[in-house]
Order: C-alpha cells, then sequence, then structure tokens
C-alpha cells in the first residue's frame, strides 16, 4: 500500500499500456494472414517446382551406370529442393509485408535493384559470356533475376495514381524506370532476361490506360531493335552467330550443326523423340546420353517433352495456364490500382518468360539464356519467381483500400 496517499510505482508495462501485448498481438495477427493464401495460385506453383526438381534429376543422373553402382545420382535437384524452401519462405516473407511499403516505397525498391545491378560489375564473374553474376559464398545470384519482381513493384507504384497516364511524359517516365534496370542488364550482356522487361512494362502500361499509340512505337521498336543490331554489327559474336542460325533454320538448313547450332538441333531431335506419349522417365535418349546441353537448365522443358510426350508438355502447360489465370483473377477482384497492376505485370512476367524459353527450345527464336520460371534449375530463377508469386499473395491476402494522392 502506497504511503501518504501517494500513487503505486508503475512497472515498465505500464507506462506504455499494450505495448507488452502490441508485438505478439501483430505477429497473431500477421501469421493468421496465412490461412488466406491462394490456393490456386501456390498449388500450381507448387506443382511446377516439383515438376522441375523430377526432371532436373532424370536430366542429370545416368540411371543405367546409378543401377550398377558405379555413379552416384547428381546433387542438384537437392539444391533445387533447398532453393524452393527458400523460394516460398520468401514468397511468405513478402506476402505478409505491408501493403504500403510496397506502393508507397516503390522508388526504395527501385533503388535497390538498381544497386544491386550495378555491383555486379564490380564483384561479378562471368558466366556463358555475360558478366550476370555475384558469387557469396558457395552460392551464385544473378541479380537481374530480381529486378523483375522489382520492376513490377516501381511500375505499379508510378502509375497507382496518375489520372494522365495516357500522356507522353507519363510514358516517358514508365521508359526510365524500365530502363534504370534494362541499361545494366544489356551492358552485362544478358539479352534473354531483358526480353522481358519489354512485354512487362507494356502490359502494365496497357492495363493502366496508357496511350496506344505510344505503345505501338515502344512494340515496333523492340521489334526492330534485334534486326538494326544485328545488322549494325552491335552485338557481340556469339549473339550474331546464333542470329545466324535461326535465319538458317528458317529455311531448314540449319548451320553448324556440330557447333553453336548443335544445342537447338539436339533440342528439337529431343522434343521430336517424345510423340504422344514419351520415352518414359529417366529414358530420354538426349539428356540420358548427354547429346542435349543446358539440359537442366533452360533446356529442362525438351527433356520434359521427350520423356513424357505431347501428354506431359500439356501438362506443364495447363499449369501454366492454371497459375496465369488465378493471379490475373486475383487483380480483377481487387479496386486498388497498385494490387491491381502488381497482379498485371507479375501474369505477365511468368507469360513473357514461358513463352521466349518455350520459343527457343522449339527453334522458334534464336537462342538465348532465360529460364522456364519455376520449373528449370537455378536458385536466382526460382527465388525470384516465388518473390513475385509473394507479391500477388499480398494483394489477396491484404486488401488495401483506394486511397492516396492523384498525380498529374
Amino acid at each position: 500500500m502506497p504511503r501518504n496517499g501517494s500513487s503505486p510505482a508503475r512497472r515498465p508495462a505500464d507506462l506504455l499500456p499494450g505495448c507488452a501485448l502490441r508485438l505478439p498481438d501483430q505477429l497473431k495477427k500477421k501469421v493468421s494472414l496465412l490461412r488466406l493464401l491462394p490456393p490456386g495460385i501456390i498449388l500450381p506453383a507448387l506443382l511446377m517446382t516439383l515438376l522441375g526438381v523430377a526432371f532436373i534429376y532424370s536430366a542429370t543422373t545416368d540411371f543405367e551406370l546409378l543401377a550398377e553402382g558405379m555413379r552416384p545420382a547428381g546433387q542438384l535437384h537437392l539444391r533445387q529442393v533447398a532453393y524452393a524452401v527458400a523460394g516460398l519462405a520468401l514468397m511468405v516473407g513478402v506476402a505478409l509485408l505491408p501493403p504500403r511499403w510496397l506502393s508507397a516505397g516503390w522508388y526504395v525498391w527501385l533503388g535497390i535493384g538498381l544497386l544491386m545491378l550495378l555491383s555486379v560489375f564490380v564483384f561479378g564473374r562471368t558466366v556463358n559470356g555475360a558478366k550476370s553474376w555475384i558469387q557469396i559464398g558457395p552460392v551464385n545470384l544473378q541479380p537481374s533475376e530480381f529486378c523483375k519482381p522489382l520492376l513490377v513493384v516501381a511500375l505499379a507504384g508510378y502509375l497507382r495514381y496518375h489520372q494522365s497516364v495516357d500522356s507522353f511524359r507519363a510514358f516517358a517516365w514508365c521508359l526510365v524506370i524500365a530502363g534504370t534496370f534494362l541499361l545494366p542488364i544489356l551492358m552485362q550482356p544478358d539479352l534473354g532476361t531483358a526480353m522481358v522487361f519489354i512485354p512487362v512494362m507494356a502490359g502494365m502500361i496497357w492495363v493502366a490506360g496508357g496511350n496506344l499509340v505510344y505503345l505501338g512505337t515502344l512494340g515496333t521498336l523492340a521489334l526492330s531493335a534485334i534486326p538494326v543490331a544485328f545488322l549494325s554489327g552491335m552485338l557481340k559474336h556469339h549473339q550474331m552467330k546464333r542470329i545466324e542460325i535461326y535465319l538458317s533454320g528458317l529455311t531448314g538448313d540449319v548451320a553448324d550443326r556440330t557447333g553453336d547450332g548443335y544445342q537447338i538441333l539436339q533440342s528439337m531431335t529431343a522434343i521430336g523423340n517424345g510423340g504422344f506419349s514419351g520415352q518414359g522417365y529417366g529414358m530420354g535418349s538426349q539428356s540420358q546420353l548427354s547429346f542435349l546441353p543446358e539440359r537442366h537448365t533452360d533446356f529442362i522443358f525438351s527433356v520434359v517433352a521427350e520423356e513424357t510426350g505431347l501428354l506431359g508438355a500439356a501438362v506443364f502447360l495447363l499449369l501454366l495456364f492454371v497459375l496465369v489465370t488465378r493471379i490475373m483473377a486475383v487483380g480483377k477482384a481487387t479496386r486498388e490500382p497498385f494490387a491491381r497492376l502488381v497482379c498485371v505485370g507479375v501474369a505477365t512476367l511468368f507469360f513473357a518468360q514461358a513463352a521466349i524459353n518455350l520459343g527457343v527450345v522449339s527453334g522458334m527464336l534464336p537462342v538465348t539464356g532465360i529460364t522456364l520460371p519455376l520449373v528449370s534449375y537455378g536458385g536466382s530463377s526460382l527465388l525470384a519467381a516465388y518473390a513475385a508469386l509473394g507479391l500477388v499473395a499480398n494483394v489477396a491476402i491484404q486488401p488495401q483500400r483506394v486511397m492516396g494522392k492523384v498525380t498529374i
């Protein structure tokens, strides 16, 4: 009992009412949001990842020698599993971020992406002719992969409340934002990753109400950029060679069948070998006999098509279709402009990257290094894909009210 009517001594927790419970309550609230994760997005993504792990194992394992105990199985599939677990954790982390950290702080994420790209020129290492990688201990990371979801956030943040989005000024600023990532990536050079940025930017500007004339001009410039660079000799030797092989392939006679043209010939052979039902898991001749280069990374779809045929390829395309349409459904269900644009950007990202990869492995596009999202081996690609899905999950479980200032 206090003496002389003085008030009782207060404990630190009493001085800040509710603070002792505030953090646990917030944590509990955040965890409860995980129950709202959209299964229509999570399940197709997980199935595509498991499909990738299975065929990475098939592509990197000689089953005949393994059966005789002469050669252990490759370990790349186990590393892919580890990357997948890390990717799921990253997806959950992005999904639980306060939405305003993304929408209002888009320029911060733009700066972070730029710093990552610039660090490549200082600390990077060259792989397959491109200085795109940074080695951190035993892990190699490709910053340009992480710039794909960061570009979506940056463009969505800028376009969020622009009434005059159809103006040339707004279109020019979108080019500046995309160019912040695009120019350093082209300098690496990493043409495959750069090719994904154009459709992502165009899709988001179009949905935001951008001027169709400007978009048409952008599309024309993008389509003419490679021919102009090829004719002017601006491309590097290996890039020029790939385009020459592609052009010769259009006539039915692929040039340099033992050199740069070898890869696409083996890929097309593998796809053709699959037929309707495939040669069987682990039975693909092109992958098991090591005829197909990069079979566990950029050309993983060729392994899928050879071993499972048209049926297996159709299953993969169905999973991709479900994933993209469910992402668009999440965007359609929200009226918040930033959230809607994020979903459009992520859906376009997955569709465009898969379309380019499939075009390359089937001989419809010149060979360029680009992974099949969620399927190809690669830590950076898988982590970036799950980070992009985390953005969509953030929209789904933390709907925002339509509020904020309008920018002219």
